[in-house]
């Protein structure tokens, strides 16, 4: 006759009450990017209610009829003057018309529009709102891509560090991991073309997700920071012992990749806009691109400004989903550091 001890289906009940702390940190995130997205939304309702400046000139204020004046004058006197006639009374009359000038058109200066206009000029297809979101839609994927991609690499230089002390085989397993999350990431950020050169770019899947992830030293960092630790340097034990180094890494590693979600937005916008230009991607073009070139493209000041706090907008907009993200994977791993 078997006996249930109290510690059976621990494991499960641990396993469940994981999931379900990823779970709330995956509809947080999502509410959070809901937020973020409605606050680009009112973003641009504040900027289309000041978009409107007036009506234009009006049409009675043009040359044509001064100039009809002037030429029945020059005509009159052409005939007085064959006629042998006396000018002066038709002179004293051309001196007194006052001189032509543009007068400014009713209602002209910044003034609020009505907000069926405002909510219309946001909601159309080709709207400025509409080509922001898009581009931010289509850039947060690199980020939290590269995101997870850095945690990824933590967890497994925090798995692969207790190699370093192990037999040479798995020294040089460690070898191959230090090249592999280090070296070769900050190698491929040293090729000029994927900055200067305009036919290139690094495309809009895994590639551009590495690009995103490796920018700035970040994924080299957090892999090197776990690869090397001292509190990693305990012996392999079994899978349990893998698992728990990977996640104290990555768990680490979160602390670390905190103010380097700024720098990773940036990638993502950089990534965005250089596909843009790549001939090989015509067809799959980015709402930042198209934002960015209508603002470089842009005549009036006004809507310069407009579309630069649009473009500002969603990469604030990237910056707050990926700094979520950070966070939620944290509190996901668990709120203290367990020892390996």
């Amino acid at each position: 006759m078997t006996h249930s001890a109290p510690t059976d289906g621990v494991r499960a009940l641990s396993a469940a009450a994981q999931a379900s702390r990823f779970a709330a940190g995956a509809l947080r995130w999502a509410a959070a990017c809901a937020c973020g997205f409605a606050g680009l939304l009112l973003l641009s309702l504040a900027l289309a209610a000041f978009e409107r400046s007036g009506s234009g000139a009006p049409a009675d204020v043009s040359a044509a009829a001064y100039l009809d004046f002037d030429l029945a004058v020059l005509r009159a006197s052409a005939d007085r003057g064959l006629g042998g006639s006396d000018q002066a009374a038709l002179l004293r009359l051309w001196s007194r018309r006052p001189d032509w000038t543009l007068s400014p058109a009713p209602g002209s200066g910044v003034r609020l529009a009505s907000v069926r206009d405002t909510w219309t000029a946001v909601a159309s297809d080709k709207s400025r709102f509409r080509t922001a979101a898009r581009g931010a839609a289509d850039a947060l994927p690199f980020v939290i891509g590269g995101l997870l991609l850095v945690f990824l690499a933590a967890g497994a230089g925090g798995a692969l560090a207790p190699m370093r002390a192990a037999g040479n085989g798995r020294r040089l397993l460690f070898a191959a991991a230090v090249y592999a999350l280090v070296a070769h990431p900050l190698w491929s950020m040293l090729d000029p073309a994927l900055f200067y050169d305009r036919a290139r770019s690094a495309g809009s899947g895994l590639a551009a997700v590495l690009f995103v992830a490796a920018f700035a030293g970040t994924l080299s960092g957090a892999a090197a920071r776990a690869l090397f630790a001292p509190a990693q340097l305990a012996r392999p034990g079994g899978r349990a012992a893998f698992g728990r180094s990977a996640r104290v890494a990555a768990r680490d590693a979160a602390d670390w990749l905190t103010p380097m979600v700024p720098a990773l937005a940036g990638a993502a916008l950089f990534v965005c806009a250089r596909a843009d230009q790549d001939p090989a991607l015509q067809g799959a073009t980015s709402g930042l691109g198209a934002l960015i070139r209508a603002a470089l493209g842009e005549s009036s000041a006004a809507d310069r400004l407009s579309s630069c706090a649009l473009v500002a907008g969603a990469a604030l907009l990237l910056w707050f989903a990926g700094h979520r993200f950070v966070l939620e994977v944290r509190d996901a791993l668990g709120a203290r550091r367990f020892a390996p």
